[in-house]
């Protein structure tokens, strides 16, 4: 088990040392930004979804300026060049979903309170949910489909779980499951 981990360590940090960031300048409204968090549970997620991208969140314009709205303790606009410095490395990765202009109706999701169970429809929000669900209720687009938390790889992590109020059967949208 101790030599998977540390094999998928080995992995995202060349991973990491190879990304090229994209250009700031060509983020719009309604991109979806990815980055490497640096919270304490990015390496669970990391390791769970077997992928480098461990937070995320969508693109807002307010004002003539970039923002992402991110659930992050709670969910809130961080204006862009601070997100992508909260990053490890700085890092990050864009994906467009559509290619026209958009305007993400952010207001009623300002302060909701993070969702450490990852549980839909709770009132509560984490980073990929909160993405998955500006999509599906503003444009009705289901960017994925959602997953029992049974697939992915998480027995190192149930008594986490457990403390956390999370079940095998429950559904869940990761950052890379987005991609």
């Amino acid at each position: 088990m101790k030599h998977k981990l540390l094999i998928a360590a080995v992995l995202i940090g060349l991973a990491i040392m190879s990304f090229v960031n994209p250009d700031k300048s060509e983020l719009k409204e309604g991109d979806i930004v990815f980055q490497i968090s640096k919270s304490r549970q990015s390496p669970m997620i990391q390791a769970a979804t077997m992928s480098v991208w461990s937070h995320c969140g969508i693109v807002v314009e307010k004002k003539g300026e970039l923002y992402v709205l991110e659930a992050n303790n709670v969910v809130k606009l961080t204006p862009l060049d601070k997100w992508i410095k909260q990053g490890r490395g700085g890092r990050y990765k864009v994906k467009r979903v559509l290619d026209k202009p958009m305007h993400i109706k952010y207001k009623k999701y300002i302060g909701k309170p993070y969702d450490l169970s990852f549980k839909f429809d709770n009132g509560k929000y984490y980073c990929s949910e909160l993405v998955y669900d500006i999509y599906k209720t503003q444009y009705d687009i289901e960017l994925c489909k959602p997953k029992r938390l049974k697939s992915y790889f998480i027995s190192p992590f149930k008594s986490t779980m457990k403390k956390r109020g999370m079940n095998l059967e429950q559904l869940v949208v990761a950052p890379d499951d987005l991609l």
